[in-house]
């Protein structure tokens, strides 16, 4: 098996399709979209992308995501904090224990990397 792992956005195909469960939507009725490159053991890592929308994001201890994104708009709300607008261009780290909220603006597409620990 190689070492080596590489996923091209024009060629990658049909992507895995999912939408956020009835107890985490909040409004609208945004689709996720991935494009795994590495899905596996305790790393994950590809391209991801939503329509607008918002919903609950509930992060534990076991994980870090760290994403840049590559097109659109998001919001991401910690409990008790000012809501926070990422775009094009921005990399973000959403660390363990993080309870908030997510809000596609405008259809977001993002490199992803999840590790577990």
């Amino acid at each position: 098996m190689s070492k080596l792992k590489h996923l091209r956005p024009s060629d990658a195909g049909e992507p895995i399709v999912d939408r956020p469960g009835p107890e985490k939507l909040l409004e609208g009725n945004p689709e996720f979209r991935s494009w795994p490159c590495r899905d596996g053991g305790k790393v994950h890592t590809g391209i991801w992308a939503a329509t607008p929308g918002l919903h609950k994001v509930e992060r534990d201890e076991t994980g870090l995501e760290q994403f840049y994104i590559l097109e659109g708009e998001v919001e991401l709300t910690e409990e008790g904090s000012q809501p926070k607008r990422f775009g094009a261009g921005d990399l973000v780290v959403i660390e363990p224990n993080f309870r908030g909220t997510w809000r596609t603006i405008s259809t977001v597409k993002k490199v992803y990397f999840f590790v577990e620990f």
